[in-house]
């Protein structure tokens, strides 16, 4: 199955989403100018900060009262930051200007001008103002800090108050005697209200309305939605594949299929509520009733079709999950009655606010909800749920057998701590297991679906993969690289984002984490360093973009420029190495001013480190300046064929520490480039590529010399690799071991073609010298063979023989045998002597001699 359109548009998708959240966090970090001065703005802030302080001395306050009072000492601590933060600079500017005036005259000294002195004045009032507005901004903040704290003693003594406060047992009689009257008469409330609209008419007036409207609603939602629905299982729903399919073709086809099933009852489901609400039926609380229903619903029909399409129960080759079938099974029948109780649960909620429900009959509505929801809880904790598919064990790893037994503990807890009276904390368990289990899919779901929106988006497949290979020059594994740490940070916000979700799930305030965040993501002071996450992530972004940038033009020059010049290799590497260093450089630069760090204290910092860089990092520098005047200089580029001591090959790269030397058999040579400063370089190619080819000829002394010239010259003059200019020569080297001596010479365009050109003119030297009967002789061997006394003697003796087999009649074959005889004892002995090394030394003196005499008179 391939999704075609997803793949074109995912690495689309993937920016958009970046440059998104780069824009809300600039949109959050942005504080608006404020044309007050900072006098006015404290003034403010003190009565803010004396109304805050006069609310929390009143005896009896509510929690929502407290809410606020909380959110208004949050937002004056936020403001009075940012006021801070803008004045910063505007107080680091009055004091550059009071420092540009210098000190003012010393005691006895000339006094200043009147208009520097009065000069002088304002800047010192002015910095004086702005100091002291901050530090009275500080104080405020302080003060507000500490009635922020006083009230979470407050709510979290409330908290703690409500839900462990013991009250009645859903299971006494005495409840039931008063929940069940007035259930009773709730239903016979809501009878009588419809009742009363059928009496006076009302409902039957904007009843044909009603149902004109819920006609055409039905209608126009079946039109519109079932095409589209058929579309899109066609195109993305369960498909058969001849393999099995990937987790990302999983992935996709679960989302795609949980929105189709959501989408027909949902349509249906808005055409129904807005016929009825078109038709002015609903009052102002029928209007909040049909408003909850309607999101109840809408949230039964996602966790159903989500849930199905997750788990997959009749179709395992498309189970989003590692689950055997019977495990898939149950969770596909538990999640739905689940999700239906936590709908029923919020409708009625909602309608006992509505009916002002006493607290007897919520006891036993919590209670029975709870009990639910315990039940089926404890049915997903059974063994055969959490086991994996493909493995035998009922039982699943320790770890998560051990989480199970924790959550069975929490889901017990939940009707056991209702019995006993304190229904507040049972339906706190219930509600938060319940959707810390949600948050926990949600945020897994999230992760696969970035996991394999990057997998599309570096795909070879996509256009966007393809631009990003060719723009950043990335292999294979580069690709890969760069995947998984865009996938790890992309998780890690991911993450984070759960984390904070889960903090306000489990009763963090949202105005407590929004001051937090802002510290932390817009500054908070270490002793006198301000740190700041935001100028950290900008910093990280534009150096990431300037290094991209970098990259882009290195690639445009390497592509479309050089191509169109006449530069050579090496030219061009020192140009876009050149271009690599600034670009590296200008980015570094601009993040560290992003963060707001002052370049000259690190140009200090760097003078006092200057001589410990200079004795530890002496090699490190000395390379990395001797690479620049490489660089520079150009003593060899990319492409010359260099010699250093042993190794010879072709300069591959030049970069900050070292050179790369590619040699004739493919290997790599790493050369120190203060080496090749410092030390002795042969360069074949630097002024040109111009080489030489060197060919000695070994010819008998019978030889015609003139013949041999002609023909010989003649070879190399018609060579298409030979230079006419300077033409080729041929040169007498003299006589030697009884030879003819002679020494070719030829000048070819191309260096890197010695051994190509060398290796024809020799093919074709000996094809010449076939032709004309010139013989090249083959080199003379000399052979010594040392024998014992006992060898020689059996030498003689077998010549001997053979001389005397030759002598009489009919004695030649015999003689042939004898010979034949000899030789294999003679060659065995003389075999095992000289291949096993044994044997007695060699016989030395004028006998040995004499024997050796004697055997070649023979």
């Amino acid at each position: 199955m391939t999704i075609s359109k997803f793949r074109k548009t995912s690495g689309v998708a993937c920016w958009a989403a970046v440059l998104l959240w780069l824009s809300c966090v600039a949109a959050f970090g942005e504080t608006p100018l404020s044309p007050r001065p900072l006098a006015a703005l404290v003034k403010e802030w003190n009565l803010v900060l004396e109304r805050s302080d006069k609310g929390l001395a009143k005896a009896e306050l509510t929690d929502e009262r407290l809410a606020e009072l909380r959110q208004d000492l949050v937002g004056l601590r936020m403001e009075i930051a940012a006021a801070v933060a803008q004045a910063a600079p505007e107080v680091q500017s009055v004091r550059d200007e009071l420092s540009t005036l210098g000190t003012p005259p010393a005691e006895g000294a000339p006094p200043e001008s009147p208009a520097v002195a009065a000069r002088r004045k304002s800047i010192n009032e002015q910095l004086a103002n702005l100091d002291g507005g901050i530090k009275e901004g500080e104080l405020i903040s302080a003060r507000a800090e500490h009635l922020l704290e006083d009230i979470n003693v407050r709510q979290r003594q409330r908290f703690t108050e409500r839900i462990l406060t013991r009250g009645g047992s859903p299971l006494s009689p005495e409840v039931w005697r008063k929940a069940w009257p007035e259930l009773q008469l709730d239903l016979e409330l809501i009878r009588a209200s419809f009742e009363q609209r059928l009496v006076t008419g009302q409902l039957a007036e904007r009843g044909q309305s009603m149902a004109r409207n819920l006609t055409l609603g039905l209608v126009a939602a079946f039109i519109l939605v079932w095409p589209l629905r058929l579309w899109l299982l066609r195109r993305f729903g369960y498909v058969s594949v001849e393999q099995e399919p990937t987790h990302g073709q999983r992935l996709r086809v679960a989302l795609f299929t949980g929105f189709i099933r959501t989408l027909m009852p949902t349509a249906a489901t808005i055409a129904v509520y807005l016929a009825v609400k078109a038709s002015g039926l609903l009052s102002e609380q029928n209007q909040l009733l049909a408003d909850t229903v309607l999101s109840a619903l809408v949230f039964l029909y996602f966790v159903t079709a989500f849930c199905h399409a997750a788990v997959a129960p009749f179709a395992p080759e498309w189970r989003l999950v590692r689950l055997d079938d019977a495990g898939a099974r149950i969770i596909g029948r538990v999640i739905p009655p689940v999700a239906t109780v936590f709908a029923l649960d919020l409708i009625i909620d909602q309608l006992s606010d509505l009916l002002a429900a006493s607290v007897q009959l919520t006891l036993v509505h919590k209670f029975i909800s709870g009990l639910l929801i315990s039940g089926l809880l404890l049915i997903l904790l059974q063994p055969q749920v959490w086991r994996v598919a493909g493995e035998g064990c009922d039982d699943p790893a320790r770890p998560w057998r051990r989480l199970r037994s924790l959550l069975r503990v929490l889901v017990l807890a939940i009707p056991l701590s209702a019995v006993m009276g304190y229904v507040a904390l049972s339906r706190m368990l219930a509600t938060q297991l319940v959707l810390t289990a949600g948050l926990y899919v949600a945020v897994v779901l999230v992760r696969r679906i970035g996991a394999e929106a990057l997998e599309q988006a570096l795909s070879r497949q996509s256009g966007s993969g393809l631009r990003v290979r060719e723009a950043f020059n990335l292999s294979d594994d580069g690709v890969e690289i760069l995947r998984f740490w865009l996938g790890e940070i992309l998780g890690f916000f991911v993450i984070l984002t759960g984390v904070l979700l889960l903090l306000v799930l489990w009763g963090a305030g949202g105005d407590d984490l929004a001051a937090w965040l802002n510290a932390a993501f817009f500054g908070f002071k270490v002793g006198s360093i301000t740190i700041s996450l935001a100028d950290l992530v900008m910093a990280i972004f534009l150096f990431g973009g300037l290094v991209a940038v970098t990259r882009l033009l290195q690639h445009w020059l390497e592509h479309r420029i050089f191509p169109r010049t006449r530069l050579d290799s090496g030219i061009r590497h020192s140009v876009r190495s050149a271009t690599g260093y600034v670009g590296f450089t200008l980015a570094a630069t601009a993040a560290v001013s992003t963060m707001g760090i002052d370049l000259s204290n690190l140009a200090m910092i760097a003078g006092a480190l200057s001589v410990g860089i200079g004795f530890g990092l002496q090699n490190i520098v000395n390379n990395f300046v001797s690479g620049l005047i490489l660089l520079i200089e150009r003593p060899i580029k990319v492409g010359d064929w260099v010699v250093i001591g042993e190794h010879q090959g072709y300069v591959k790269k030049i970069s900050v520490r070292a050179t790369e030397i590619s040699t004739f058999d493919r290997a790599s040579v790493f050369v120190p480039n203060s080496s090749l400063i410092s030390g002795m370089v042969m360069n074949r190619t630097y002024a040109d590529k111009v080489g030489r080819v060197v060919l000695t000829l070994a010819l008998p002394l019978s030889t015609d010399a003139g013949k041999v010239r002609e023909l010989v010259l003649s070879i190399a003059g018609s060579h298409p690799g030979v230079l006419r200019n300077p033409a080729p020569s041929l040169y007498h080297k003299g006589f030697a071991d009884n030879l003819l001596n002679l020494e070719l010479v030829a000048f070819i365009h191309d260096v890197d073609r010695v051994k190509g050109v060398t290796s024809d003119l020799w093919f074709e030297i000996a094809e010449q010298f076939r032709r004309e009967e010139i013989a090249i002789p083959s080199p003379g061997k000399d052979v010594r063979v040392l024998l014992q006394d006992e060898q020689l003697d059996r030498l003689l003796a077998a010549l001997a023989s053979r001389g005397a087999a030759r002598d009489s009649e009919g004695g030649g074959q015999g003689a042939e045998q004898a010979d034949a005889d000899q030789g294999e004892q003679f060659g065995g002995q003389q075999g095992g002597h000289l291949g096993g090394g044994g044997g007695a030394p060699q016989a030395a003196g004028t006998a040995q001699q004499r024997q050796q005499e004697d055997a070649r008179g023979q």
